[in-house]
């Protein structure tokens, strides 16, 4: 038994190589031809190129994982069963299903693994991959500064910002402290607002409390415009997406917007999506084993065929399920999990009829 597991092994993780190295690949090069026109007008140094390609490579593993998983335990298996080795284990007297059960460990295995990636070392690289494109490609100098639970940025006429959250729904942001200075550069006012809202071609302020230092003047207002802050656009190029949060960062980031009275669907969507993702290496792991024992397509092309199917309908349905939460149409967790759940649900079933 062990000899064959490890014979098994030995074969998927070849597979497993081949197939996850070729994904990735793919979409490096995917990914460099996207931004061909960038680096063609900028012109940058070879060396940022290649690192920003290269920090780009976790994100494309994370996400290649579940097909090389599923790729990978179709070839496996429809080797085996090509070759007639299923076959002979079962005229030996044994299981197949106990002869291979051992995958579903290394699914979960796997699944840890993605988990881990995508909670340490994918957000962090695809931060700084965006820094390497804003800064070193493109040459942006970057205005916005992240503190504990709060965004620092430059405003109009030398004044420095300070807001504790952007929404993107309805273009607002959250608490706001807005600084101006003498030409000498002490503090001249102190603007503490609520929030405030993009009316169009200003910032309206809500709930101000005005302090005039140099006048040493308190005023309060309910309702203010200012220009000192920079259009809602620099906040969406420039504020760290959900891709570059791992889940805890993400939580505390929806948890603050929620206890100012905001809700953004998309975030709560993403959340999920943290932990339901690296389940789907699992999940194919299951449905490859029950497809490939319980079908006569295995082997070879066909089962390379097979895989892209199934890869297919799977993006689809997940993506379909993803849009419908964002929209609100789903509830959060549902559009996350009900891809994975559906299909595990069909593995499990179909790994229950596996015929001995």
């Amino acid at each position: 038994m062990k000899i064959l597991r490890k014979y098994y092994l030995k074969e998927f993780f070849k597979f497993f190589g081949m197939v996850l190295l070729g994904l990735t690949a793919i979409s490096i090069v995917a990914e460099f031809f996207d931004k061909a026109s960038e680096f063609y007008s900028e012109k940058p140094p070879l060396r940022f190129i290649i690192q920003y390609l290269l920090l780009q490579t976790p994100r494309v593993i994370l996400f290649a994982l579940p097909f090389a998983s599923l790729f990978s335990i179709l070839m496996t298996l429809g080797m085996a069963s090509k070759w007639k080795e299923t076959i002979t284990i079962r005229a030996s007297g044994g299981s197949t299903k106990r002869v291979f059960s051992f995958f579903l460990v290394l699914g979960l295995i796997i699944s840890l693994a993605a988990l881990f990636l995508g909670e340490t070392i994918v957000p962090a690289a695809t931060k700084k991959a965006s820094w390497v494109r804003q800064v070193k490609i493109l040459k942006h100098s970057p205005k916005i500064a992240y503190r504990k639970e709060a965004l620092w940025l430059k405003g109009r006429e030398s004044s420095l910002i300070r807001i504790s959250g952007f929404v993107e729904d309805g273009n607002r942001i959250l608490k706001t402290s807005i600084f101006t200075f003498t030409p000498s550069f002490s503090l001249e006012k102190r603007i503490e607002a609520e929030s405030a809202e993009w009316a169009g071609n200003a910032w309206e302020l809500k709930n101000v409390k005005v302090f005039d230092i140099g006048n040493n003047i308190t005023k309060n207002y309910s309702s203010l415009m200012t220009n000192l802050i920079e259009e809602p656009k620099i906040f969406r190029e420039e504020m760290k997406q959900p891709d570059e949060m791992n889940f805890f960062e993400l939580q505390t980031y929806y948890s603050r917007l929620q206890k100012a009275g905001f809700k953004n669907v998309k975030y709560l969507v993403r959340l999920y999506e943290k932990l339901a993702y690296p389940a789907i290496n699992f999940v194919m792991i299951l449905f490859g084993i029950a497809l490939a024992l319980n079908s006569n397509w295995g082997g070879g092309m066909r089962a390379v065929g097979l895989g892209v199917i199934i890869s297919i309908v799977y993006w689809l349905s997940y993506s379909i399920t993803i849009s419908l939460g964002t929209t609100g149409i789903l509830q959060p967790w549902l559009a996350s999990w009900a891809s994975p759940i559906v299909f595990g649900i069909a593995g499990g079933i179909m790994y229950s009829k596996i015929n001995e």
